[in-house]
């Protein structure tokens, strides 16, 4: 008898939005409509997703699964790597990012990509708008082809191009995410052309 498809979805902080909760759900109900049973722990399953991470997940964490740990990630991978990657695009002014499904591994935001789609800005939202109009439903289409990718025993796995990798810690107190960002560093410079790149690169993949 064949082993059952079992997802362990990482719970989310208490203390995260009501968005980040719905958006921890919605995962939840991806992956039943793709036929995977929910697992109570990551060692038990054979994928696990981590949609609210705000952890670095250690290594017998995220190689517990049998297939790998998929991470979201606000950016166009590899393009703003780091924990504050919504408002560095915004305070770029970049109109161009994408929803991605990264790869775990020992990295931050480093390993490979399972599925990206592209999210277009609107330069009056704010992060939290963004995040909860834009990169969530994006997120959530993106979802839906990794997991079918995994139940038919495909999934992705593209390397992510580090030579063109941007990485950007917290934005600095004070500083604006609708306005560039007093000192930002030239890694939060792509644009959105570098954005585009980027995404259709791994789509060609």
């Amino acid at each position: 008898m064949p082993r059952p498809r079992t997802l362990h979805v990482h719970p989310v902080s208490e203390r995260a939005s009501r968005a980040a909760h719905a958006f921890a759900e919605a995962c939840r109900d991806a992956a039943r409509r793709h036929g995977f049973e929910l697992a109570a722990a990551p060692g038990s399953s054979l994928v696990a997703l981590g949609p609210c991470l705000r952890r670095k997940l250690a290594p017998a964490e995220w190689s517990a699964p049998r297939v790998g740990t998929l991470i979201f990630h606000p950016s166009a991978l590899p393009l703003h790597r780091g924990p504050d990657a919504i408002r560095w695009t915004l305070a770029a002014r970049e109109r161009v990012s994408a929803s991605s499904w990264f790869w775990c591994d020992d990295g931050l935001d480093t390993g490979p990509v399972c599925e990206q789609e592209l999210v277009v800005l609107d330069p009056a939202d704010d992060a939290r708008a963004a995040y909860e109009r834009r990169f969530i439903p994006a997120a959530l289409r993106a979802l839906d082809r990794a997991l079918r990718g995994i139940a038919d025993g495909a999934p992705r796995r593209v390397p992510q191009e580090d030579r063109l990798a941007t990485y950007e810690s917290f934005l600095p107190r004070g500083s604006s995410e609708t306005s560039p960002a007093a000192g930002a560093p030239s890694a939060a410079e792509p644009g959105p052309a570098a954005a585009a790149a980027a995404a259709s690169r791994f789509r060609a993949a």
